[in-house]
């Protein structure tokens, strides 16, 4: 078996620029090209048994990952180490050729080191360990890997995978029978995801890592808890490309050619810059309000988007009057010019899991949402609910149920799902109208939300427009609950003036069914 011996020994001792490798035939050096930066020493030293390295391009993520693999290997005899990417030529490009080029295959001593299958694209060291390098280029591709055991798993460029993705292959982790080395018992088995910023994943690993915990520091992730475990002791580390002391330095004016966006979150690593962003002039020095209480005499209505297995959404919407909402709390005051819509608080039906429902029947979200209404002592003038909530699956509609589980006291007017209208609708309030006009000239928005809408300051920056169709706004494929319930929501009172009456003509003959059952929808218990 092979032992090894580290130069340049970090907090844990697991990586180094040289390795002096132990064989059948004596002791030899084994000289790996490789410095680790202070960025990358944290990554190798730290206790964190997931660790999420992310941020700017050229922050020597990809390396990092590939010597803690190599390490790892050498120092576990039997260790099954995966290695992954979205495509399989990003694999052969960035991760199968330069380990071939980084790592001697034969010693000195024209002793194997490893022999390599490109049938497997597998690296088996002689002491029993490997390197399998993977890729998921679609969606299902990750099922190939159903009955797999692995000790380490590294996903570079995670935010190329979907949540899915990830998710599903972090259950492949796993000792199973193999025991590891006795220095290693603490900190195996290991989760590595190296990423920028941007793509699918994007959402994901913000919420999950960045957003968790302050940089490098050490916390329980808890959406991987059960029973009496914690969930898996994590770790944020940024990498920018300062920590990265091979990489020259006109290397950062080569994103000056890309939009914005783009050339900050990979320039930058910057988690808050989203590539392609559908919801591009939402701006919190802008539309981001304090909470506070709207006057009783101003309109309210609420709005709700339906899931069960995914969640739902639920917004409370007031329409100013005019005036001018108080500073408090550090944040300043401003004017909220007469018809601008606010949302002012919401209720999220998730699980605590990104884009995962907590699976809440109809009946019971109604009473729900009346009861949190009766405590704030407020009525609301109408509510908007997803047209999907009038569709019948052997049996009654949502919005039929909860019709009948608050005695008529909960009656929906049906959304509108004109995608490309209500995108229209959004960005259209979020810019302002032209007749309002602040100090420095710019245009006062038309649409406002509250600090206490955390699940809406979660979601919607981050949404992502429709490759396809980018007129229409975000895809589809993201956890767009919130702003779907928020387009319904401002297509009842159209900000563009170019809306028929048909809706109108819609909700009135609704109303006067209700009247003729002597039902006032407007009731609370």
């Amino acid at each position: 078996h092979f032992l090894t011996e580290y130069t340049d020994v970090t907090s844990r001792g697991v990586i180094a620029a040289r390795f002096i490798a132990v064989t059948g035939t004596g002791r030899m050096d084994l000289t790996i090209d490789y410095t680790p930066s202070e960025r990358q020493k944290v990554m190798h030293g730290t206790i964190a048994t997931q660790i999420f390295y992310g941020g700017a391009a050229g922050g020597g993520k990809s390396r990092a990952i590939r010597a803690e693999a190599l390490a790892l290997c050498l120092a576990n005899p039997g260790l099954e180490a995966y290695l992954f990417r979205r495509t399989n030529k990003e694999l052969e490009d960035n991760h199968i050729r330069p380990f071939m080029k980084e790592v001697p295959q034969t010693l000195p001593n024209d002793e194997k080191l490893y022999t390599y299958s490109a049938e497997k694209k597998r690296v088996q060291f002689q002491n029993g360990s490997a390197v399998n390098f993977c890729y998921c280029e679609n969606e299902n591709d990750v099922t190939r890997y159903q009955g797999a055991e692995m000790h380490v798993l590294l996903v570079d460029e995670a935010s190329h995978l979907t949540e899915y993705q990830l998710t599903y292959l972090r259950t492949r982790v796993r000792l199973g029978s193999w025991t590891p080395s006795d220095d290693y018992k603490e900190y195996l088995p290991k989760i590595i995801f190296a990423s920028n910023p941007g793509n699918v994943g994007h959402s994901f690993l913000k919420l999950n890592f960045v957003n968790a915990a302050p940089r490098e520091t050490l916390f329980y992730d808890k959406s991987t808890s059960v029973d009496e475990y914690p969930g898996h002791l994590s770790i944020y580390i940024p990498a920018t490309m300062e920590d990265n002391p091979y990489l020259e330095t006109s290397y950062a004016g080569q994103f000056s050619a890309l939009e914005p966006e783009l050339a900050r979150a990979l320039r930058e690593g910057d988690w808050d810059a989203v590539v392609g962003k559908a919801v591009h002039n939402l701006d919190r020095t802008k539309h981001l309000l304090r909470t506070f209480d709207p006057p009783r005499h101003w309109t309210k209505f609420m709005c709700i988007d339906w899931g069960t297995a995914m969640p739902f959404s639920v917004g409370w919407y007031c329409v100013s009057e005019g005036g001018e909402l108080a500073a408090k709390n550090g944040m300043p005051e401003i004017w909220l010019p007469e018809g601008a819509i606010i949302r002012y608080r919401e209720w999220y039906g998730w699980n605590g899991r990104p884009n995962k429902g907590c699976r809440l029947d109809s009946q019971s979200v109604a009473r729900k949402i009346l009861d949190m209404e009766k405590k704030k002592d407020e009525i609301m003038d109408y509510r908007v609910g997803d047209s999907q909530m009038w569709a019948q699956f052997d049996g009654p509609s949502p919005q039929e149920n909860m019709r009948r589980a608050t005695d008529g006291y909960f009656i929906l007017r049906r959304s509108k799902k004109d995608r490309q209208r209500n995108y229209s609708e959004i960005v259209s309030r979020l810019a302002g109208n032209p007749d309002y006009r602040d100090d420095g000239e710019e245009d006062i928005p038309m649409f406002f939300v509250t600090e206490n809408c955390t699940h809406f300051w979660r979601t919607v920056p981050t949404l992502v427009l429709d490759e396809n169709d980018p007129e229409k706004g975000p895809n589809s494929n993201q956890e767009d609950h919130i702003y779907d319930e928020i387009a319904y929501a401002l297509r009842s009172r159209p900000y563009i003036n170019t809306e028929d009456t048909r809706w109108q003509q819609e909700w009135g003959e609704e109303m006067r069914k209700a009247i003729k059952k002597s039902v006032d929808p407007y009731a609370t218990q």
